[in-house]
């Protein structure tokens, strides 16, 4: 378990490099052009004061993912819960799908790296639909397992993409990251609407503010529920949402007084300059997509010393931010490292079992007494067979 502890650890570096070298503008020229709109709302991230878990969170539920026969996720990259099932996909390490039902119990994997026609050279991204799984390979390639991980077939895309979504029979894929001319006029496209039995395209968001593209793998950047969309990548302040066919701006991050400059985006700047500059002026602030939503809650993160997520409580238009690392003063187990999904109120984190362990031992030997919801975490730890791999923790939103 210890190897799979600091693959975890090292996997969190790995990421933040990898987005780091990245760059699809900050805090640019474009943000004034738009925020005049009446539909666009501009989030001064300076004015929402930090809370506490407990401001946010007012319970926890643990759940053991168990029954594995042969595969632990060493760095999850995302997860979906679709009609009473949990997907887990490690796209870089284990290479593999994994999926339970809600009580923790384990039910197929699909764990198909290779060159073949059943195969994914580099997973892209994954959905479910009616409870078949389509994933997306680095390749330009869709391939098609049926709801017990079987494999059906795979389809040709005549362009390279890195997330999709569906709806009924089109699909949304984001290609914007990697040159092309699927835009009007041979412009460049960073979201095609595509139909796969008629094979039209359209594009429904130009690449239009002049910085320089992204060539790393970001996660989680297309999300939907129903017939909203939304839409947000690493370094770009605006999260865009499809109305009247397009995405268009709806909410842009105001990071000043510590926003990036735009200098350092230029295109003289080169990888090293981008990342030399983070590093050294860590106060400054920039978007972290890692885009989630359902229908009452927007979450996504920023960074600014340190790994801040942001909760968007669209039904009661509440704004609240949360440090990955605060301590977790709801149950004294575990802080909110990730936001992997949110389902119904519920934020969920799926971590390696080591980790929650060793919280519980810790706090053990912080405390002598505990309160009603301490134990109830306690309780769980101390009934949790050593042999399951992964733990889901459910966060209640209040």
């Amino acid at each position: 378990m210890k190897s799979t502890k600091e693959a975890l650890l090292i996997s969190g570096l790995i990421i933040t490099v990898i987005f780091l070298t990245s760059s699809c503008g900050a805090n640019s020229g474009k943000q004034s052009s738009v925020s005049t709109s009446e539909d666009v709302e501009v989030i001064a991230v300076a004015d929402i004061k930090v809370s506490k878990l407990s401001d946010v969170i007012d319970n926890i539920n643990y759940t053991a993912l168990k029954d594995h026969p042969d595969h632990r996720a060493h760095r999850i990259d995302k997860v979906l819960i679709e009609d009473g099932l949990i997907y887990i996909f490690d796209y870089s390490s284990g290479k593999s799908l994994s999926v339970y039902d809600l009580k923790g119990n384990f039910q197929f994997a699909i764990t198909k790296p290779g060159q073949g026609p059943d195969q994914y050279l580099e997973v892209q991204d994954f959905l479910i639909d009616k409870g078949k799984i389509e994933v997306l390979d680095t390749r330009g390639k869709l391939i098609f397992y049926d709801d017990q991980g079987t494999f059906e077939r795979s389809e040709k895309l005549p362009f390279v993409a890195q997330a999709l979504l569906k709806k009924d029979d089109d699909y949304l894929f984001q290609t914007g990251k990697i040159p092309n001319e699927l835009g009007e006029n041979g412009k460049p496209c960073e979201v095609v609407q595509y139909n796969l039995e008629t094979k039209k395209s359209e594009c429904v968001l130009e690449i239009h503010n002049g910085r320089r593209l992204n060539s790393s793998r970001e996660k989680n950047m297309l999300k939907g529920i129903d017939n909203d969309f939304f839409y947000g990548t690493n370094f770009n302040d605006t999260i865009y949402r499809k109305q009247n066919g397009n995405f268009s701006p709806k909410f842009i991050f105001d990071f000043s007084p510590n926003a990036l400059p735009s200098e350092i985006f230029s295109q003289n700047a080169s990888i090293m300059d981008f990342i030399d500059y983070l590093n050294n002026n860590r106060d400054k602030a920039y978007h972290s997509a890692n885009l989630h939503v359902n229908a009452d809650f927007l979450i996504t993160g920023f960074h600014n010393n340190g790994i801040f997520r942001l909760i968007y409580d669209a039904k009661n238009e509440v704004k609240t931010v949360l440090k990955t690392t605060s301590e977790n003063d709801v149950d004294g187990g575990l802080p909110l490292y990730w936001s992997h999904t949110v389902n119904d109120n519920d934020i969920i984190m799926i971590i390696d079992s080591d980790y929650v362990l060793e919280r519980a031992t810790k706090l053990q030997k912080e405390k002598s007494q505990f309160n009603e919801k301490e134990q109830a975490f306690l309780d769980f730890t101390n009934e949790f067979d050593t042999n399951n791999p992964l733990v889901m923790i459910s966060y209640h939103l209040n």
